[in-house]
């Protein structure tokens, strides 16, 4: 019988996913049945063709091609992860949020406001900001170092720029299952590595989380598998190459810091939010293909 290239795509995947299954611990699974990790057919597209269905959420206008960040994030990856994740996560927060409390809200103010039980909500409105937040993040021939106050208050927190890059790979690495990366800065300026599972935000008030949303990484394997398979942690170093610095900068600078008291100790460089499995399932109809 004659295999197609989907089909050839696809089987690396289903075999990890089979290998997983072996293991005490289920790892990336949660990832798999709703839109399959296989290239997606290359018309020649652009990210401006696409629209989301009609609602209060607009698809976040992507500034440059799917090829524009390549050769370290491949085009395949990019119109896959946008065109097959974030705009079905979008499409299904329009419907879900119809009829409720959420429907005149911001993005922000629904993360802020939600109840743990309205799992749809949660899960569609997470999905869009971290998505959203992700690819503002992203910029063609960006990547180097930052500079001025978020330089220093990198040194200052995690030794040099070099030893950053490592806590912030190897806390991707370590993360089990999928979710995002995130370094966040309290009100002192002082700066931290967390990470949330599934698609929870920092700004969910359920989590505890405090802190300003800085940068995130998207450790789900939609993000980075055609490309890197299982090597999360070259996924996670080659993700520097790209990160606009400018825009993490912005956000530093957008809120005014205060002096550190003397009798309180340095933030912790990194944590995990646990979150219990039932509040944490993700929705299966958001990542349908359309």
């Amino acid at each position: 019988m004659k295999m197609n290239k989907k089909n050839l795509l696809i089987l690396p995947f289903l075999a990890s996913a089979v290998v997983s299954c072996k293991k005490d611990t289920l790892v990336e699974v949660v990832d798999v049945p709703a839109t399959p990790i296989v290239a997606v057919d290359q018309k020649g597209g652009k990210p401006s063709d696409l629209k989301a269905t009609e609602g209060p959420f607009q698809l976040y206008a992507l500034p440059f091609d799917y090829n524009a960040l390549e050769p370290h994030f491949d085009a395949t990856t990019m119109e896959l992860h946008y065109s097959k994740h974030l705009l079905p996560f979008v499409n299904a927060l329009n419907k879900v949020v119809i009829g409720t409390k959420y429907e005149v809200l911001e993005l922000d103010a629904i993360l802020k406001n939600l109840n743990f039980s309205d799992t749809e909500v949660r899960n569609n409105a997470g999905a869009v900001y971290n998505h959203n937040f992700f690819f503002e993040s992203l910029a063609p021939k960006a990547g180097g170092q930052p500079e001025g106050e978020l330089s220093e208050a990198i040194t200052r927190d995690f030794g040099s720029y070099d030893d950053f890059i490592r806590q912030f790979s190897e806390t991707a690495v370590k993360l089990n299952g999928s979710g995002w990366v995130w370094l966040l800065s309290d009100k002192y300026g002082r700066l931290r590595i967390i990470t949330t599972p599934n698609n929870e935000s920092p700004l969910m008030k359920g989590l505890g989380i405090t802190g300003t949303p800085l940068l995130n990484l998207d450790v789900w394997e939609h993000a980075y598998y055609l490309k890197f398979q299982n090597r999360r942690r070259e996924y996670a170093n080659t993700f520097f190459s790209v990160v606009n610095w400018d825009k993490v900068e912005e956000r530093y600078g957008a809120f005014s810091k205060m002096a550190v008291p003397k009798y309180q100790s340095p933030a912790p460089t990194s944590e995990t939010i646990e979150v219990p499995v039932e509040q944490a399932k993700p929705t299966e109809e958001a990542t349908k293909s359309e």
